[in-house]
């Protein structure tokens, strides 16, 4: 395995990624994917109460606007879920605090039965350390759990590196790092 360990081999490959004028910078679209990639590989916050048998939707349409993600908890309580690309500005993510808010309304009026509906915002940075964390307390403020994620090209790069090593590892045969 040339180049190191396949660890190794990953930081470098996203540092090549993140370098490359022509590599995307990503969309909210890839954030949400993303999350629920890793929601599948078990990514299980303890915030939003996953457990392997909730059910999530994308894209659930309300009267007033749709929402990203909702997921269904088997406890019978549900989480709503607005995502924002931190790399359109701090402006557009706090927006997502209202918007979630208005979803979270909408579901547990339409859902009566459920026990409860709680609001998360999943944002990409948004290059600024100051303005992330004045995102997480204003989440905090307003009862809506934060889910703050490093910038979407960063995540798009580790990922894309991520499948380009193992790809390689697998076509030489090296199934697992020794």
């Amino acid at each position: 395995k040339a180049g190191g360990s396949r660890a190794e081999r990953i930081v470098t490959e996203t540092s090549l990624l993140l370098n490359s004028p022509d590599f995307p910078i990503g969309k909210e679209a890839d954030l949400v994917r993303v999350f629920l990639e890793a929601v599948d590989c078990g990514f299980a916050d303890e915030e939003l109460g996953l457990t392997p048998c909730d059910t999530t939707v994308t894209e659930l349409s309300f009267r007033y606007g749709r929402a990203d993600v909702v997921i269904f908890h088997v406890d019978g309580s549900a989480t709503v879920i607005e995502a924002k690309d931190g790399s359109n500005g701090y402006n557009h993510v706090v927006a997502g605090i209202g918007q979630v808010s208005l979803y979270a309304a909408q579901l547990a009026m339409n859902k009566s039965a459920l026990k409860r509906v709680k609001k998360a915002l999943l944002w990409s940075s948004t290059g600024s350390n100051e303005l992330d964390a004045l995102i997480w307390i204003t989440c905090d403020r307003a009862g809506v759990i934060a889910l703050p994620w490093p910038a979407t090209k960063m995540l798009l790069a580790c990922r894309a590196a991520t499948r380009k090593v193992i790809l390689e590892d697998m076509e030489h045969g090296c199934a697992q790092e020794g």
